[in-house]
């Protein structure tokens, strides 16, 4: 084989792809259309929370424990006084909202809770005024409770919703949260006045690694793990979208403009043909990759939400970006063999299209096994090919103090060479099959497949 006419096809295929505008529009113009997009979609999404608030109803407020001004209510803590008058702390402020510090989040963007009195009646009156939307949930507070709570006793405090509708059962969830957190100071209370600790019921402190983080702390890692399983799927993608149309062009196109025969009685062997078509297939699958990492780091790094530290601050690691999007060659030339393959099956560029569709559904799944919470590479899925590419790059991109796992990347680049190899040779294999090359030629009832006449 020569290379040097390898390197003529590959550069005369890269030069008529870079003439299509179609082409150069789906691969580059659409991802600059995209990113913006999203970018101001997330925006108008965070805007849209800071904005927003969940309606708290409470029906029978009175007969929640009421402020002691002669008292200090109890907050829970290994530093409360032994105090047997101490009062119960009281759950709503002196302006009827919930106490700060039992309704905040450890969400930053979560939508503050804004409460309003209701009449007390019947659990189906409550819910009409859900049904209504006075309010996201209410809060039922039962005659008594404070001098149920007084006597020693466990009243229930209950928070009515409505089924089936997300806004309710977020303010659900949060007014659950903040009740939780005062009946934490209620127990303490409780044990002050029966002469124990407020952690009387807590004799062994355990320290996690999430508990002592702040709320932006926990808010960036959950972005960093997002990101690290996020960026390596969408560049798999956008690569698999980069192969596929010059793939379809370059072969099926081909043949609807009938200048596959002109090419086939070239001086150029049929292998050198392939590859040349290969190699020009290959740059454009990674060029995509490339180009789209680019336009994701600019999109994040404008995001004025995002940018604070997203390189070189803890959440994504720049180098492990470059060898992220370096390793994702042997995926590129991957899809490129495949998507030959497939393209040169086809009688037109539709039919390509046809037969292209099944390889998103392999890729699909591959790629969701990669993304499985708590899923790393290891010695049984370093054997599934794409998936484990995308494990090596996830790990890449991670910022962690353990070891890189080097043992298993000579399997990983092993899987990955074995199945470029396979789907080459299918394609150089289909490219010597006269009855493939001129389908449309062909009469009569014969079957075709992929794998020969029938």
């Amino acid at each position: 084989m020569r290379w040097s006419v390898v390197r003529l096809i590959a550069k005369r295929e890269v030069r008529d792809q870079l003439r299509d505008r179609r082409t150069l529009f789906l691969i580059l113009g659409l991802p600059v259309l995209m990113y913006p997009l999203f970018v101001g979609v997330g925006l108008m999404f965070a805007a849209a929370l800071k904005e927003k608030k969940f309606v708290i109803g409470v029906a029978g407020a009175e007969h929640l424990p009421q402020p002691r001004p002669d008292l200090t209510p109890a907050i829970g803590g290994p530093g409360g006084a032994l105090d047997a008058a101490r009062a119960y702390p009281p759950f709503l402020t002196a302006q009827g909202q919930i106490e700060p510090r039992y309704s905040g989040s450890d969400n930053p963007i979560d939508p503050p809770l804004r409460v309003v009195q209701v009449p007390s009646g019947t659990d189906d009156e409550l819910k009409a005024r859900l049904v209504a939307r006075e309010a996201d949930a209410i809060i039922v507070i039962d005659p008594g409770t404070a001098a149920q709570l007084e006597a020693g006793k466990r009243p229930a405090v209950r928070v009515l919703g409505r089924d089936g509708e997300e806004n309710s059962k977020l303010a659900g969830q949060r007014v659950t949260a903040a009740l939780n957190r005062w009946a934490g100071d209620v127990r303490a209370t409780r044990f002050a006045r029966a002469g124990f600790p407020p952690d009387f019921d807590r004799p062994v402190e355990v320290r996690d690694p999430q508990s002592e983080k702040s709320p932006e702390r926990k808010a960036a890692d959950e972005l960093r793990d997002q990101l690290v399983k996020v960026i390596p799927f969408l560049l798999v993608m956008w690569m698999l979208t980069g192969a596929i149309y010059p793939a379809i062009d370059m072969t099926a196109g081909e043949k609807e403009r009938g200048t596959m025969e002109t090419l086939l009685i070239s001086p150029a062997e049929r292998t050198e043909i392939v590859f040349g078509k290969f190699f020009a297939v290959a740059t454009f699958a990674f060029g995509t990759g490339l180009w789209n990492v680019i336009l994701m780091a600019i999109a994040v790094a404008s995001a004025p939400l995002l940018a604070p530290g997203i390189f070189g601050g803890g959440l994504v690691s720049l180098p492990g970006l470059v060898a992220c999007t370096l390793g994702a060659l042997p995926l590129a030339l991957f899809f490129a063999a495949l998507a030959l393959a497939l393209g040169v099956f086809a009688r037109s560029t539709k039919e390509g299209n046809y037969y292209m569709v099944p390889l998103f559904f392999i890729v699909l799944p591959l790629g969701y096994l990669s993304m499985t919470p708590g899923i790393e590479l290891n010695g049984m899925n370093r054997w599934i090919p794409i998936s484990n590419a995308l494990m090596v790059q996830q790990r890449l991109l991670s910022v962690r103090p353990d070891a890189f796992p080097w043992e298993h990347i000579p399997i990983v680049v092993a899987v990955l060479a074995a199945s470029v190899g396979v789907a080459l040779y299918a394609a150089v294999y289909q490219f010597h099959r006269e009855s493939v090359l001129f389908r449309e030629a062909q009469t009569g009832g014969a079957k075709w497949s992929l794998f020969g006449k029938k």
